[in-house]
């Protein structure tokens, strides 16, 4: 089960951050998290699931689990097609991380089934998510000020 989120605070020079909590059959939890400075929040949205599926083993099935329904709906339906069409299609904002999921799923053989979660509802994945990636926006932000 792989939960992803990004976060950004528009209001701070575009602060951003993403965040990924994996969790194998078997084993312990897989985190990951960072940040970015001058983006969207669709951006770092789009980063945490590039980050977490380089994380993933080859060959493996995974659920990834988001609260972008926009982010789930696109990589369900229209990656095929992007893919397609040399992602001409894609907006330039997110394109270079669509580029980077198709070739990380490609390049792993992974099967992937896309899920929106609903945010904020109590789901320990979705919220460690959301952690992170307000981890790595404060990171930026703090960043920022610093100069």
């Amino acid at each position: 089960l792989c939960y992803t989120d990004g976060a950004c605070k528009a209001a701070h020079g575009g602060a951003g951050g993403w965040g990924f909590h994996l969790r194998p059959p078997d084993g312990s939890p897989i985190e990951g998290y960072g940040k970015a400075m001058g983006t969207q929040a669709k951006v770092m949205e789009y980063r945490a699931v590039a980050e977490a599926l380089e994380r993933v083993p080859e060959d493996a099935t995974v659920t990834v689990f988001s609260d972008n329904q926009s982010l789930v709906e696109n990589l369900a339906k229209k990656l095929d097609g992007w893919r397609a069409g040399s992602f001409a299609k894609v907006d330039p904002l997110i394109v270079g991380e669509v580029r980077r999921i198709d070739r990380v799923l490609a390049d792993k053989r992974l099967v992937v089934r896309w899920q929106w979660v609903r945010g904020h509802n109590e789901n320990a994945g979705n919220e460690r998510a959301d952690q992170l990636a307000a981890q790595g926006a404060r990171e930026a932000k703090a960043d920022a000020k610093r100069g």
